[in-house]
């Protein structure tokens, strides 16, 4: 429970890089916080660069670059509008893994040295899995690593360093 009280109980509140500069413990004091505005009925306006805290916070995100609105959504709408899919990885000494490719989902498959990774859409990862078990292969690293709102924010901006 978190007893707030705000001067002259606002409808929109507007917390500007509120995180920043916060250790870990701190900005989830500071999540608790943000919550508690939003659940007395108030409208949160936040700015952050955190794309992990906009994710937690948000039911909207607006992406802006250059000055300008250059998406907007909810998180999810984001990532499933611009990340495109899921990677699956994991480590392997057979050589032969070109069947990968003909797995439902399964978009690109790569490899470097004993790691592999697998990209695709959908559920992927049970495919992928269902099909190295039926060769005999049981990966101990076998993981997805989902996109997130920060690879859209790269793929939206460019992701390059800007002067």
């Amino acid at each position: 429970f978190v007893a707030l009280s705000l001067v002259n109980d606002p409808k929109v509140v507007f917390l500007d890089e509120m995180t920043t500069g916060l250790d870990p413990a701190s900005r989830r004091v500071a999540w608790v916080l943000i919550r508690a505005i939003r659940e007395r009925g108030a409208t949160v306006v936040l700015v952050t660069h955190f794309m992990d805290e906009a994710e937690h916070l948000c039911d909207r995100v607006a992406i802006v670059d250059k000055g300008r609105i250059a998406a907007l959504n909810t998180p999810q709408g984001l990532v499933a509008t611009y990340a495109g899919g899921v990677r699956v990885t994991f480590s392997t000494d057979h050589s032969e893994l070109s069947w990968l490719g003909q797995v439902p989902g399964v978009s690109n498959v790569s490899r470097s040295g004993p790691r592999v990774e697998v990209q695709g859409t959908g559920p992927v990862l049970a495919l992928v899995a269902a099909a190295l078990v039926e060769r005999g292969i049981a990966p101990l690293d076998l993981r997805t690593e989902q996109p997130s709102l920060e690879d859209v924010f790269l793929r939206i901006t460019g992701g390059g360093v800007r002067d």
